[in-house]
């Protein structure tokens, strides 16, 4: 049976690597609703649209939020520059996310070669911002359907709650630790956005990879660099939103062998993880009409 599952996971990697032009030429706990007349309705945990299929917009982390430790070891086995990795991984999630997703919703992917939808995807970045949050913590390891959605009061009291980072105060450096593993999460500046992308593409789901993160497990000590094998990490952060509504933003993790240094190992046995790890945060949605059923 495991065996099974890991063959299963393998397949639907290799089928997004073969996705991506790879290495060129080898060199949390509440549920609220969410009104949008017209256009989709947040009930019981289920997006409900007027359209025939629901729309979800995938949009890939930016280039400047690739954090990566390893670069040297991958980029040598495989003869690539610092850009075609951040290609290779950027693309690869991507293809691996459309794929795990594409059963469920039609998809517009954002990564795509096309000058008019860059401009689209340049434009997602613009009407938006970076919010470092404290993880949001899992109940005993299960998952939990329902989703917590936090309205502008309690956004800003857990902000007062939770001054930590550096700052300038009265011209002078303050710095404060509280301890607390955080991730990027996504917020919207401008929800204009939304009414564009709604506009052109029908969408009423979004899910921004806002990070991606790739080197050593955190904690391990030198004795472990020095041996030659110790265990890596890739850690996604990423957001969910609806149509002018955030649903949920958390981060996903999964670790392998600093012996795995091609790209294309890592991609086929490490990116299912991840993706499956984030479609289970997507709400499911069901169409033709704003859900009226009997509670």
């Amino acid at each position: 049976m495991v065996a099974s599952i890991k063959n299963s996971s393998r397949i639907v990697g290799l089928l997004a690597f073969l996705c991506v032009v790879f290495i060129q030429v080898q060199a949390q706990d509440e549920t609220m609703n969410i009104g949008n007349v017209g256009i989709s309705s947040f009930k019981n945990d289920t997006l409900w649209t007027y359209g025939n299929e629901p729309i979800l917009v995938l949009v890939p982390f930016e280039p400047i939020m690739y954090k990566s430790q390893i670069d040297r070891s991958i980029g040598t086995n495989d003869g690539t520059t610092y850009n075609q990795i951040v290609n290779n991984f950027r693309r690869g999630l991507d293809n691996v996310i459309y794929i795990e997703n594409q059963s469920r919703y039609s998809i517009v992917r954002m990564i795509v070669d096309e000058e008019e939808i860059k401009k689209d995807l340049y434009a997602l970045y613009t009407a938006s911002t970076r919010d470092y949050r404290v993880v949001p913590k899992e109940n005993d390891g299960k998952k939990e359907k329902k989703i917590k959605l936090l309205s502008k009061k309690d956004k800003n009291t857990e902000e007062e709650k939770q001054e930590h980072g550096t700052r300038i105060e009265a011209g002078q450096i303050v710095s404060n630790d509280d301890g607390q593993e955080r991730f990027m999460a996504r917020v919207i500046k401008d929800s204009s956005i939304f009414d564009y992308m709604y506009g052109k593409y029908g969408s009423v789901l979004y899910l921004f990879i806002n990070q991606f993160d790739i080197g050593p497990q955190p904690g391990l000590d030198n004795r472990a660099f020095e041996s030659g094998e110790y265990q890596r990490q890739i850690k996604v952060h990423y957001s969910i939103y609806t149509h002018k509504q955030e649903v949920y933003s958390g981060v996903v993790v999964t670790g392998f062998s600093s012996e795995v240094n091609s790209q294309k190992d890592i991609i086929i046995e490490n990116f299912p993880a991840l993706a499956q790890q984030i479609a289970n945060h997507i709400p499911v949605a069901i169409t033709g009409g704003i859900g009226s059923e009997k509670e």
